[in-house]
């Protein structure tokens, strides 16, 4: 027994060095998707952005009276959360699936982006401190799990285009691991969506509150 749990970080370390490929794909799609939001926030038509601006600074102005529904948030996050991951599993046991799950990450790396991008350009250094608070805290769990899950859902994909041509590769052993990966992925997302629900508002609140009091370095 113990012989063979001494070979599970060998084996969980071969298979992300088979699949570093994926990965390599996967992050580039996500940055991608980051530097096509943050373009498109410093891009953004003046009326726009006035009007987006003007929504911020009334949100940081309320900040200290506003009451946040911390359970049907989080509730809100973790049902999001998992149809995420559950549209990126069914999709890796398509071949044509590939394509959109690597969209629905490009998708999110774009939103991260933008927001980012908007609120250090409207805010600079202030910016930096409500992004570290209202969109850190829970993508330190999702993010990560996103990504993991995509490159898994990516690498089964091609594993079954594949066996098109070679008949002899056993699939329901790779199933069974692929659905025990995206198990995790999905409670590692539903954390994320807990920390969404009731820790990312509290940080927002009190990184608007301490801005909107005076700390807008330019």
């Amino acid at each position: 027994m113990n012989g063979y749990n001494k070979k599970i970080p060998g084996r969980l370390a071969s298979a992300l060095l088979g699949g570093w490929p994926a990965y390599l794909i996967i992050l580039a799609v996500f940055a991608c998707g980051l530097t096509a939001g943050s373009m498109s926030a410093v891009r953004m038509d003046k009326s726009k952005s006035e009007e987006l601006s003007a929504y911020i600074q009334d949100f940081m102005q309320k900040a200290e009276g506003v009451s946040f529904e911390s359970a049907r948030m989080a509730r809100n996050a973790m049902i999001n959360n998992s149809i995420t991951v559950a549209a990126i599993y069914v999709l890796g046991l398509t071949v044509i699936g590939m394509p959109v799950t690597l969209a629905i990450l490009f998708v999110r790396g774009f939103v991260i982006g933008f927001a980012v991008g908007f609120l250090t350009r409207d805010l600079s250094m202030g910016g930096l401190l409500l992004t570290a608070a209202a969109i850190l805290p829970h993508n330190l769990l999702y993010i990560p799990a996103m990504c993991f899950g995509t490159a898994s859902s990516v690498m089964f994909g091609l594993l079954l285009w594949k066996r098109n041509f070679d008949t002899g590769i056993a699939i329901w052993p790779r199933l069974l691991r692929y659905t025990g990966v995206m198990t995790v992925v999905l409670l590692v997302s539903l954390g994320a969506g807990l920390v969404e629900g009731y820790i990312t508002p509290q940080f927002t609140k009190m990184a608007a509150g301490f801005i909107s009091s005076g700390f807008r370095l330019r």
